[in-house]
């Protein structure tokens, strides 16, 4: 009996043949100063592994499912909120540290393996709210130098409402962040249009889990 792809088996196809076009394709040469590029793909890996764990637990991503369960819900505590375990939860699909750290983020050491990861070298954050409803609008990753109202936002849990006025910091690209998306691919935001973008959910909050 023919069963039909659901959404999210779909969004994991697309997202798989993105990540193996970008590998064998040949690339036109392009000078880049910024580490932007590798910041996309490493985004674009995160982005899948999530998607490939959503795929072998109901359609549900680590955060989403409590700790009893296999998840990690609980560890967006307000007050003890750490964003490593929801990264542990994935490491089966890429297995790679290092693809956790910005190639721009000074402050941040890749951990040697993953037992000892902890949010010292996580370089995104993580939407702890994000949907698959609409899954190209969907932030699911994105750089961790966020600030709200001319104002660094600090490590912890942070909730985005869209009358925040979101730009980014100079401390990893100089004005602007990369960001992945719940369909597996990634761009790169300007200061200026990320208020546009966390708009474009069109949800009225989501919890932002800042490492």
């Amino acid at each position: 009996m023919n069963r039909a792809l659901t959404v999210l088996e779909v969004l994991v196809v697309i997202a798989v043949i993105a990540m193996v076009a970008a590998m064998v394709l040949p690339m036109r040469y392009v000078p880049d100063k910024t580490p932007s590029t590798a910041c996309l793909s490493h985004l674009k890996q995160i982005d899948l592994g999530f998607l490939l764990y959503a795929e072998d637990n109901a359609g549900k991503f680590p955060m989403q499912v409590s700790i009893t369960n296999g998840g990690t819900m609980e560890f967006l505590n307000r007050n003890h909120n750490q964003t490593f375990p929801h990264y542990k939860k994935i490491f089966q699909y890429f297995r790679y540290t290092e693809v956790l750290r910005c190639p721009a983020d000074k402050s941040r050491r890749t951990a040697a393996t993953y037992q000892a990861l902890t949010d010292t070298n996580l370089s995104y954050f993580l939407n702890a709210d994000v949907s698959t409803n609409h899954p190209a609008e969907s932030i699911l990753v994105g750089d961790r130098n966020l600030q709200a109202n001319g104002q660094p936002v600090s490590a912890g849990l942070f909730t985005l409402t869209t009358n925040l006025d979101m730009s980014w910091t100079r401390e990893l690209h100089h004005d602007f962040g990369c960001l992945g998306f719940a369909d597996g691919h990634a761009e790169s935001s300007k200061k200026t249009n990320l208020n546009s973008l966390v708009r474009r959910q069109n949800v009225a909050s989501s919890r932002l889990s800042i490492p």
